[in-house]
């Protein structure tokens, strides 16, 4: 196994080599993109704060998308009572004017 993962690295290391010369948009003092980088703390903060902003804007959005949703489903669910309610009462009086008549 140890002798594939060679290999595969050597393999790696070569379509690395043949990339840059095929794709030559870096310049020599450039990094690789693979190479681990030290941020600056600035422009890391300041992202991840953009990032907590965006994520407070979405929860706020959320929370009124669903208070709106319950107050439909509490509208809805009165409206279907009252039908039930009206519906039963209706049987009622047809019920009562039966038994009157008989």
């Amino acid at each position: 196994m140890k002798l594939l993962f060679k290999l595969r690295e050597f393999a790696w290391a070569c379509v690395s080599e043949v990339e840059d010369w095929l794709y030559p948009y870096r310049t020599d003092d450039t990094e690789p993109l693979w190479a681990e980088k030290d941020g600056d703390d600035d422009s890391v903060v300041s992202y991840i704060k953009a990032q907590m902003d965006a994520n407070n804007d979405r929860i706020d959005r959320l929370q009124s998308e669903m208070l709106y949703v319950t107050s439909q489903i509490n509208d809805i669910n009165s409206i279907l009572q009252n039908c039930n309610n009206e519906g039963q009462e209706g049987s009622k009086t047809i019920v009562e004017e039966g038994k009157e008549t008989s």
